[in-house]
């Protein structure tokens, strides 16, 4: 299902750019369903910069009902998604163009997000843009390291934006962003620890078995000996003691 939500998404993404008179940039969650980012859900709305003020800045699309097993159908009971538009005066660095669709860089998406969007929703895209970015491998982290203590001064950069709405939140974001989360469960279940007030912990923690065999643990404090996992249910379906 996740599957046929994205290629819908990717088709609205295709129908804004196309079928707009004035020349068009996807943002946000579009540009991040183009970079073929993590999103926090697998349907959502779709966001273009055009170069002057919109007539209808909001236009409801048309809902698309999914089911397990059933492909795609326009219906009455699906979540209402829109079309959205908003003047934007984007610098030539801060778009590219993927598969024929201009849209704003990683970092410029990441950027937007971590401004506009509530936590929950931002996070994991991101994580999954610093991630993308960096190339981490947790078998030697230090290369990845590297990258990312290049890159944070410009997603910490944000003071560029003079007095844009959602700086506060924005500065949140990039200060729990990390290029070493895997999931979105992860980064939901990082973003929760940081809501809650608890300590910080190590992310791809790596345990050494007796056997000398390599395990990696996605969230660990070592000195409370406490890890977490997060893990899909489909992975333990063999064993229901164990769910």
């Amino acid at each position: 299902m996740w599957t046929q939500q994205r290629e819908v998404g990717l088709a609205r993404c295709v129908a804004a750019v196309h079928s707009a008179r004035s020349a068009v940039v996807l943002t946000h969650e579009a540009a991040a369903l183009v970079h073929v980012l993590w999103l926090r859900r697998g349907e959502t709305d779709i966001r273009i910069a055009v170069p002057t003020n919109p007539k209808r800045a909001r236009q409801p699309l048309v809902p698309v009902g999914f089911v397990d097993g059933i492909l795609p159908h326009l219906s009455g009971a699906g979540r209402a998604v829109s079309l959205q538009r908003r003047r934007s005066r984007l610098r030539a660095e801060d778009v590219e163009v993927i598969n024929g669709l201009p849209v704003t860089t990683l970092l410029r998406t990441a950027v937007d997000c971590a401004f506009d969007l509530p936590v929950r929703e931002s996070i994991t895209i991101v994580d999954s843009a610093v991630w993308t970015l960096c190339r981490p491998d947790r078998i030697n982290p230090q290369q990845a390291r590297a990258r990312w203590n290049r890159l944070r001064p410009q997603l910490l950069a944000v003071e560029a934006e003079g007095s844009r709405r959602g700086a506060v939140r924005a500065r949140a974001v990039v200060a729990m962003a990390s290029p070493f989360s895997e999931s979105p469960g992860e980064r939901l279940t990082r973003r929760l620890i940081v809501a809650l007030g608890l300590p910080s912990p190590d992310l791809q923690y790596e345990i050494m078995l007796d056997a000398g065999s390599q395990r990696f643990l996605d969230l660990a404090w070592p000195d409370l000996r406490l890890a977490i996992e997060f893990d899909g249910r489909s992975k333990y379906g063999v064993n229901d003691d164990i769910w």
